[in-house]
């Protein structure tokens, strides 16, 4: 029997929708707009294909449809080995055992966090704590607490169409996961620490000059990117601890 310790307030509910569009709306905006310079830059037989493609698999993923094979290409997830098969079986037995985890699905990645979740069905389990699991460097019940941690997210986490929106900020992951590379490759520089962490101040006096120069596209925009550096990464830390006080609960009825 399900344990009903895996239900949600509705006012806890409510907050988490609110905290989930604060991380996720600034993303698809963005992504939206780097679409729409690839789709300007292409030739338009190519860019038609292109937008009338990505609205069909849009589509198709807000139907919850070819899930699978979905995050098997997009995050590179793969099935448990014979070997590692019947350990993680034996992790989801311990962490299932007063939770309703029917049509869950473990999938393990090479990268991102120790557990994580991918569309409305699959848990994520990085491959080295599956490695260290198998030749007992991990213990069961912290494999099985990592699982309903993953459990948790999946509920809590309003995960309906969160495919939809990895396909769909594609092009804004690649420019991010960029400019964090360069952003790590300059971050020695103490110049370059000290601007980003005056940017209210830098960006402050960018607006005045191009308002005073009458480049109000360009003072808007950088408003826009000064707000958005203070406020995504504020929403994305309020998602993840709200993620966390829920865990908690699944983790109590794993142990239980």
């Amino acid at each position: 029997m399900s344990d009903p310790i895996t239900t949600v307030p509705p006012r806890a509910n409510a907050l988490g929708v609110l905290l989930k569009a604060a991380v996720v709306i600034p993303d698809l905006i963005i992504a939206s707009l780097l679409w729409l310079v690839i789709i300007a830059l292409l030739p338009p037989v190519a860019g038609f294909v292109l937008t009338v493609g990505g609205l069909i698999f849009a589509a198709v993923l807000a139907a919850g449809l070819g899930e699978d094979l979905t995050v098997r290409v997009l995050y590179r997830a793969r099935r448990a080995t014979p070997a590692e098969a019947p350990h993680l079986a034996v992790a989801r037995r311990i962490a299932t055992r007063r939770l309703d985890a029917d049509g869950v699905r473990l999938r393990i990645v090479s990268h991102g966090p120790l557990v994580g979740t991918a569309g409305r069905q699959h848990v994520l389990l990085r491959k080295d704590v599956v490695a260290a699991y198998c030749t007992n460097q991990v213990a069961a019940h912290q494999v099985a607490a990592m699982i309903a941690q993953g459990f948790g997210c999946l509920r809590h986490g309003h995960t309906r169409f969160d495919l939809l929106w990895t396909f769909w900020t594609i092009p804004w992951d690649l420019v991010r996961g960029l400019a964090h590379a360069i952003g790590r490759r300059l971050a020695w520089l103490p110049l370059v620490q000290f601007a980003w962490r005056i940017r209210i101040v830098v960006g402050t006096i960018a607006v005045i000059l191009e308002a005073q120069a009458g480049r109000w596209p360009s003072a808007i925009f950088i408003i826009a990117f000064i707000a958005l550096s203070y406020v995504m990464p504020s929403s994305a830390r309020s998602w993840e601890r709200h993620l966390l006080q829920h865990s908690p609960l699944m983790l109590r009825a794993a142990s239980s």
